[in-house]
């Protein structure tokens, strides 16, 4: 008789334990997605490379070209989307943690995850012209994220996380006459905001941590990229949020890189987890 108790304290136990799990999991949970989420299709998916497996930002360039960067090399890579081959490949730095890339004309921009700023000038020349910038006073714990600003000639980033982890996350500009960071956000990032709760989730679909911006060629949207519950964020000309877009993490497994082309249409990267990276072409839902 005793042994029973015993045993039934035990089974109960492991139920009681079991329905805490799913409780905690239920409230903090990764983005739920299924069919009904969907608000985009798949037009158009290259695999790439194994030297670029980890690749962390992309920019188009026109004629089915597309320079990439990874998060160990510094190097830019040419990728020909009509071929599925790299053309070309511009070393511009040592090795590093190198996450995004931003070209205008004939002059590139990579970042780096401790904020320090590569202008590769005439990159795709013999010996392209380098210089650094230092993003720095923000109290910032990773940027993965930049884009050219054409309009007020600046550079704009995006926050990862802070060293004392706020709760909000904040998109600055960086001044390239000056070479300096305006340290008043542009836009910010609230999780806490009602469009973030209406979401299915939980308390993980408040989650931001940018991996990529890229301003709309022709609404001026900015596109924010969040790769860790995967989600495009829409911000109209204000910064206000306009629409999110749930990605499914089955096909997004970790989507670093955004870019637009001459048409206007939309691509984004993912690194290696599951399956090999890739470049894929989504048509978003209106």
């Amino acid at each position: 008789m005793k042994l029973n108790k015993i045993v039934i304290g035990i089974v109960v136990g492991v139920f009681i334990l079991a329905g805490c799990i799913f409780w905690a999991f239920k409230n903090n949970s990764y983005l739920s997605f299924d069919d009904d989420n969907k608000t985009y299709t798949i037009e158009e998916k290259w695999n790439l490379p194994p030297i670029l497996q980890e690749i962390s930002g992309i920019s188009y360039l026109g004629n089915n070209e597309v320079a990439c960067i990874q998060d160990e090399d510094g190097m830019i890579f040419i990728f020909n989307i009509e071929t599925s081959k790299i053309t070309s490949r511009i070393s511009f730095g040592e090795s590093g943690d190198y996450e995004d890339i931003t070209v205008i004309e004939d002059t590139a921009y990579v970042v780096r995850s401790d904020g320090k700023i590569f202008k590769v000038a005439g990159f795709r020349e013999n010996n392209p012209e380098i210089n650094t910038y230092q993003i720095s006073g923000l109290d910032s714990n990773g940027i993965e994220s930049l884009e050219f600003d054409a309009k007020n000639k600046r550079l704009l980033f995006a926050v990862k996380e802070y060293n004392n982890r706020k709760e909000t996350k904040g998109i600055y500009t960086f001044n390239l006459t000056i070479q300096k960071v305006n340290k008043e956000r542009l836009f910010t990032l609230d999780g806490r905001d009602e469009i973030y709760q209406n979401l299915r989730g939980g308390k993980s679909s408040q989650i931001i941590r940018p991996s990529s911006i890229r301003f709309h060629p022709t609404t001026g949207e900015l596109y924010i990229l969040e790769g860790n519950q995967p989600k495009l964020i829409i911000l109209d000309q204000d910064g206000n949020e306009a629409k999110i877009h749930l990605l499914d993490p089955e096909t997004f497994p970790q989507p670093e890189g955004l870019a637009f082309d001459e048409e206007n249409r939309l691509y984004i990267s993912n690194e290696s987890r599951r399956q090999p990276a890739n470049i894929l072409r989504v048509k978003l839902n209106d």
